[in-house]
């Protein structure tokens, strides 16, 4: 049987981009690798991404940010 969780569960809630401000879900303490491993930034991107954001940004912000289409990350939290 699934796990439910409550709305009121922080778990269960999605993540909130610091840029676009849209919800996602960050696969970071997953069992696999996160989508965003599949992103590939350069080092003065990234550099002003850690200077500008705290947390993770969502896979299609990462994605306009490395000229890519973002990849399908499994279901869509909203």
């Amino acid at each position: 049987m699934p796990e439910h969780r409550l709305a009121t569960d922080p778990a269960a809630l999605p993540d909130r981009c610091p840029r676009c401000g849209g919800p996602f879900r960050c696969g970071m303490n997953d069992p696999g690798p996160c989508a965003c491993t599949r992103v590939s930034l350069d080092a003065a991107t990234l550099a002003s991404l850690r200077s500008q954001y705290t947390g993770c940004l969502c896979l299609d912000c990462l994605a306009a940010l490395s000229g890519t289409a973002a990849a399908p990350s499994g279901p869509d939290p909203r």
